[in-house]
């Protein structure tokens, strides 16, 4: 437990430190950027969030066949030659998409920000694959070096662009190209152990790599349709409104997703801890991560009020689109549940076809719901308001086929979970004023005494630890 708590502080302290500068950009940077310039910025955001897919799978297989393992004791010839591999790929992937946008995109400011998109691919994907050999291999503290290193140079880089006037899209661009630049170094130099040009012949390393792609394009495939639910939705407002649209509704969903800082913390030292815990301690587990995780969120939206008041101050020109906080904010509760427990619980239990299954359905669900709110109606608020219609769907039916294959009972903290929820929205989109918060608090507290045994038998828990 020590050592678990000791991963969770350096996983947690870099994602607070992750989270100021989030904030940082989401509060601060469009303060000196016009609209229209960070609307680009959210859109390279947008593509730049895709960069990881483009691996296909290999980097999942990786991650879900030595979770668990020393990294002392992993075989440096057969890991140099999957690094290795992974680059080449890299390079490959992106003269082709670069080669498909020069030919294919013709809007000039969409195909600029997609080629500074990919041209991160080698970096990014390289850095994603050290980060995680530092995941499974419980080398937490090296994993939290590594994500303070990019933050601190990408920050940096920002500031010190907006104190001399620098306030484009294409400064916050060369902030995060050197950046991701310099992680390049520094995570070379922490596997450098892996990165011998010494290892197995290409037959044995064609075969590592069919073996890894094979376990993780199943995985990759429920990511990327994972992303897709919100993709699919911000891709329709893209196409339906114009940039300045984007960025304003990306700008709020940003703040809705502060929160989730905290959830990829926690989950990040939970996965490789489930891979030894028996099967029979799942379920128990389950539940309590659970109520913890949803008492937390429930008290945590509080915040939407005060912070509302002060981004309508203090960003006047996104005031208009503020008025959606109180619809997307409860979004990071379904996905802290989905990120945290539900996709950590079945990638450790081996379930990728199940999480796949999940995410299609719910992707499906996003394309009808895009095409009726975008172009049937080209309604904006009806759009806004499917994105945690969609997140709450994807949510629930994880949460029945979890019921079945841990053989545990959630209907009754469903029905409560959607009606506190449902108590936030309406007061949020009615009341607008204080006297929501009011209300909501009232709704919580209520919420607290129905659980207060759950609560009591937490509280008696942590205080033995």
């Amino acid at each position: 437990m020590k050592d678990i708590l000791k991963n969770i502080s350096y996983s947690f302290g870099v994602n607070v430190f992750s989270l100021c500068i989030s904030a940082f950009m989401v509060i601060i940077v469009p303060k000196f950027l016009t609209v229209d310039e960070y609307g680009m910025w959210q859109l390279f955001l947008f593509y730049s969030s895709y960069l990881g897919f483009l691996h296909f799978g290999w980097e999942d297989g990786i991650y879900l066949r030595y979770a668990g393992e020393k990294f002392e004791e992993l075989d440096a010839k057969l890991f140099s030659g999957q690094f290795y591999g992974i680059i080449i790929l890299q390079f490959i992937t992106m003269i082709i998409v670069i080669v498909f946008a020069m030919i294919f995109v013709d809007d000039f400011i969409k195909r600029n920000v997609l080629l500074c998109a990919i041209s991160l691919t080698v970096f990014v994907n390289f850095n994603n694959c050290c980060n995680f050999i530092m995941q499974i291999t419980n080398r937490i503290k090296d994993y939290a070096k590594l994500i303070f290193t990019e933050r601190a140079i990408f920050s940096g880089l920002v500031v010190l662009f907006i104190c001399l006037g620098f306030n484009h899209f294409y400064n916050l661009y060369m902030a995060q190209l050197f950046s991701s630049f310099c992680l390049f170094i520094v995570s070379f130099y922490t596997c450098r152990r892996l990165l011998h040009f010494n290892f197995y012949p290409i037959r044995v390393i064609i075969d590592e790599a069919i073996s890894n792609i094979e376990v993780g394009i199943k995985l990759m495939i429920a990511n990327i349709a994972g992303m897709l639910i919100i993709g699919i939705i911000r891709y329709g407002i893209s196409m339906g409104w114009d940039i300045s649209t984007f960025g304003k509704v990306s700008l709020t969903l940003n703040i809705s997703n502060f929160f989730m800082v905290f959830i990829t913390s926690v989950s990040i030292v939970i996965f490789p801890m489930l891979k030894h815990i028996e099967d029979n301690r799942l379920p128990l587990i389950y539940m309590k991560i659970r109520n913890i995780l949803t008492i937390v969120l429930f008290l945590l939206l509080i915040a939407y009020y005060p912070l509302k008041e002060l981004l309508t101050w203090w960003l006047p020109q996104y005031a208009d689109s503020l008025v959606y906080m109180s619809i997307l904010f409860p979004v990071c509760l379904f996905q802290s549940k989905v990120n945290l427990l539900i996709n950590t619980y079945l990638k450790s239990l081996r379930k990728e076809n199940l999480m796949l299954k999940i995410n299609l359905i719910s992707v499906m669900l996003a394309v009808i719901v895009t095409f009726i709110t975008v172009g049937l109606f080209h309604n904006l608020q009806a759009t806004v308001f499917s994105i945690i219609f969609l997140y709450a769907f994807q949510c629930e039916l994880a949460e029945y086929y979890m019921e079945k294959l841990l053989h545990i009972k959630l209907r009754r903290e469903i029905i409560e979970e959607l009606f506190v929820v449902g108590i936030f929205i309406i007061t949020g989109v009615l009341l607008d004023s204080w006297w929501c918060m009011v209300t909501y608090g009232m709704t919580y507290i209520g919420y607290l005494i129905l659980h207060r045994d759950k609560i009591r038998e937490l509280r008696m828990q942590m205080r033995r630890l």
